[in-house]
């Protein structure tokens, strides 16, 4: 006989309670209506049934063409990559690992000193998500501040390209235009318009405005994505307290309305188009207004909104690796460790975010690799146990006997390769490490970061490709508008 025992998500609602905000959330939509700046938005909403308020932009959304959306919503997306060996398949069973983005700043590798990111920052850590085996999907973890800020989009595109195999998921784009270039872009790495519908190695994250707004350009850029297939990434983040309610049941459901809202409109004009429902909140410290990421009740929230996801067997990228520390310091740890593992733990599709500081403000290098072995851990202690006859070993402990060891059992040598083997994680007797320098793990991590820089060697694109790249942006620069303020 064969026992197989599978960790199941943790539960922070209840099937009941998740029916309750479902249905909450229609009522809303119907009742309170969604504030929508996008033209074309709302044309689609009120030519697909929905009542429109044209002069106060707003749209109420009826249940029935919500769940018509959830209906024609993709519940399995294969996120594609430059090399195919990397292609990510999420259908609910599996999590993969991911970056986010963009900040502000970097911690220099060299100085330790915080300073304005660069494109270069894009380039290495793109590289070296490419060297890290279990690292997925690479979402610009900074902007870069030397290149023109109207068309960064642009630039974080190029730069990770350059240095990357695998799926691209592109920081909130804000404008049509953007979406355009960047349509362009990735049609000129795969060989083509067509090439890129049959396999889209982007996605593209669409930031949503708390509470109930669908903003302009976020709106439009997620349309233009949308006709060509590309996977879609409406973002919610509410701050608890401020744009969202203060209850961590409130949050959990104005959020999921919004994704429900923008998820109507995508799917009324593209229907099957891939969205990847995506959380990432903020919580306040009631005295003095400071926000966090990582506080219990915004991680509460981030479970909250993988579970209404997987309640719609929408796949969903959410928390992950999260943390306000400015450092790579204790603060950090257990920050990051419990946002993380509830992530983990709560069916969690894509787990984000390794690698920043700051409320996702700033790159540390060292805490990017720091934050990859954390992942790494959680994953392994999600997978739980199984348990037959392979596993249980009974036939191998009957034979080492009460005196033995197992060291030299096939058994053991069949399954050492299962065994969880540490990155940059210290294991021997302080004797061996003083030895050895007596390095923190941050030092250590820095050091690892300084070796894959320094031999890791993505496939480079054909240099026709990079020089199409390098047109397009220019032509970019040339024609993209300055961001106008949202919304």
């Amino acid at each position: 006989m064969v026992y197989v025992r599978k960790l199941k998500p943790i539960e922070v609602l209840s099937k009941d309670a998740r029916e309750d905000i479902h249905l909450a959330s229609l009522e809303l939509l119907k009742e309170m209506g969604v504030k929508v700046y996008s033209k074309e938005a709302l044309r689609i909403l009120e030519e697909s049934g929905a009542k429109v308020d044209q002069e106060k932009q707003m749209a109420y959304i009826p249940p029935y063409l919500v769940e018509e959306a959830l209906k024609k919503t993709p519940k399995y997306v294969k996120l594609c990559a430059r090399n195919p060996k990397y292609d990510v398949i999420l259908d609910g069973k599996h999590i993969c690992c991911s970056t986010d983005g963009t900040g502000m700043y970097t911690i220099d590798l060299d100085t330790g000193e915080r300073r304005p990111s660069t494109k270069d920052d894009v380039a290495k850590s793109a590289r070296i998500i490419n060297a890290l085996e279990d690292a997925d999907l690479y979402y610009p973890l900074v902007t870069p501040l030397d290149f023109p800020k109207h068309a960064h989009v642009l630039h974080e595109f190029d730069a990770a390209i350059n240095n990357l195999e695998k799926h691209f998921m592109s920081g909130a784009t804000y404008l049509r235009e953007e979406a355009t270039y960047l349509i362009k872009m990735a049609s000129a790495v795969v060989g083509g318009i067509e090439e890129l519908r049959k396999r889209p190695i982007i996605s593209a994250v669409a930031c949503m405005m708390s509470p109930l707004i669908l903003p302009l350009g976020e709106t439009d850029a997620a349309l233009e994505f949308s006709k060509y297939g590309i996977p879609v990434v409406p973002m919610t983040m509410p701050l608890l307290g401020a744009t969202g309610p203060i209850t961590p049941a409130g949050s959990v459901l104005i959020g999921n309305a919004q994704i429900l809202a923008i998820n109507t409109v995508i799917q009324m004009k593209y229907p099957g188009t891939p969205v990847i429902y995506s959380s990432f909140p903020l919580s306040m410290e009631m005295k003095t207004g400071a926000f966090a990421v990582s506080f219990p009740e915004a991680d509460l929230v981030i479970a909250g909104h993988i579970q209404m996801a997987r309640h719609y067997g929408m796949p969903n990228l959410a928390g992950g690796n999260i943390g306000s520390a400015k450092l790579p310091d204790e603060q950090a740890a257990y920050e990051k460790a419990l946002c993380g593992l509830i992530t983990v733990l709560a069916g969690g599709d894509i787990c984000g975010t390794i690698g920043l500081l700051e409320n996702y403000m700033v790159l540390s290098y060292e805490q990017l690799l720091i934050d990859y072995e954390m992942y790494r851990m959680m994953v392994k202690l999600a997978e739980g146990i199984d348990v037959n006859e392979d596993t249980l070993a009974l036939d191998t402990i009957y034979r080492v006997g009460p005196e033995g060891h197992f060291m030299a059992e096939k058994h053991t040598l069949k399954h050492a390769k299962d065994v969880w083997a540490p990155l940059i994680t210290d294991p021997r007797s302080h004797q061996a490490w003083k030895k050895e320098g007596g390095k923190s793990v941050v030092e250590v991590a820095r050091e690892k970061v300084r070796e894959i820089l320094a031999t890791h060697e993505p496939e480079p694109l054909d240099e026709d490709v990079k020089r199409e790249l390098e047109r397009i942006i220019k032509e970019g620069e040339e024609n993209l508008p300055h961001r106008p303020h949202n919304p």
